[in-house]
């Protein structure tokens, strides 16, 4: 959804590995936040000050809710950039109007709340993002160090589940349904004549070529990203429900203790992680959900 779906599109953000950090802004006023052991500071330009005090107050509310995971390690820098331009540079991302923010292992770029629409945002939506954010680094820094989180191959869907699940962002989400829709309608369109079921059961297995929401979502994240985040949220809830809290908190101690997140999964989870995938594919188009 791009700026005609405001809230959904105020809430939808990537935590990005393997990219390089952004080039520094020029020095601005600095404002740390302490809440227990944890340390933030938030830089923005002068003349936004309004705004930084906005991230704050949301700071505050956010951070608690991504700790579920587990504590920061390290001081997270949330630097305020005053318009969506500066924050497309600032990560390297052209051409993705609906971004907001952007996450890495002990920073986050963040477009100025004064600047997202007309009016700018409510504190609620800063906070429900920042919780998204937050959530980025401490699942990074729970499951590596600084030198080894963007070499652990944490895929897509469960980088932005984990997020949007904590966030408690899934009624701005795609729902089980909509991404039933999607495998539908790959199946009816590469189905030469086969039945429409076992084209379904392909699909199930992940063989499609125009990307995959959950396997693949590269092709799509760009232009399909309500897609790509309703697969990531609702994989994710699907884990959770199946697997348990405790069996994904295992899952990040093994990959802070060296593993790579497929070793990880497959200790912790009990199964790798494309076994997972297909038990989810076939769980939205075999319609497990409507039983």
């Amino acid at each position: 959804m791009r700026l005609a779906a405001p809230l959904l599109a105020l809430t939808l953000a990537a935590g990005c590995v393997r990219r390089a950090p952004p080039p520094a802004l020029a020095p601005g006023p600095i404002e740390k936040v302490q809440i227990g052991t944890s340390l933030l500071r938030i830089v923005h330009q002068p003349g936004d000050e309004r705004a930084a005090a906005q991230v704050a107050r949301a700071v505050r509310a956010a951070l608690p809710l991504a700790e579920r995971w587990g504590p920061l390690d390290q001081p997270v820098v949330i630097t305020i950039h005053p318009g969506h331009a500066e924050l497309e540079a600032a990560v390297r991302r052209r051409g993705y109007p609906w971004l907001r923010a952007w996450a890495r292992y002990a920073t986050i770029d963040l477009q100025s709340p004064s600047s997202w629409g007309l009016i700018g945002a409510s504190d609620e939506q800063v906070t429900e993002l920042l919780a998204h954010e937050l959530t980025h680094c401490v699942m990074y820094q729970r499951a590596a160090t600084e030198w080894t989180w963007s070499y652990k191959g944490i895929p897509l869907w469960f980088r932005e589940g984990m997020a949007s699940v904590t966030a408690g962002q899934g009624r701005h989400r795609g729902t089980v349904a909509d991404l039933f829709r999607f495998y539908a309608q790959e199946a009816s369109g590469a189905g030469d004549g086969e039945p429409l079921g076992e084209e379904l059961s392909r699909v199930a297995r992940g063989l499609g070529d125009d990307g995959d929401p959950l396997a693949d979502p590269e092709p799509l994240y760009q232009d399909r990203s309500e897609l790509v985040y309703a697969a990531a949220h609702r994989a994710f809830r699907f884990l959770l429900d199946r697997y348990g809290e405790a069996r994904v908190l295992d899952l990040l101690a093994r990959m802070r203790a060296g593993a790579t997140y497929d070793r990880a999964f497959t200790e912790a989870i009990g199964i790798g992680d494309p076994a997972f995938e297909s038990d989810f594919r076939r769980f939205v188009v075999l319609q497990g959900w409507r039983r």
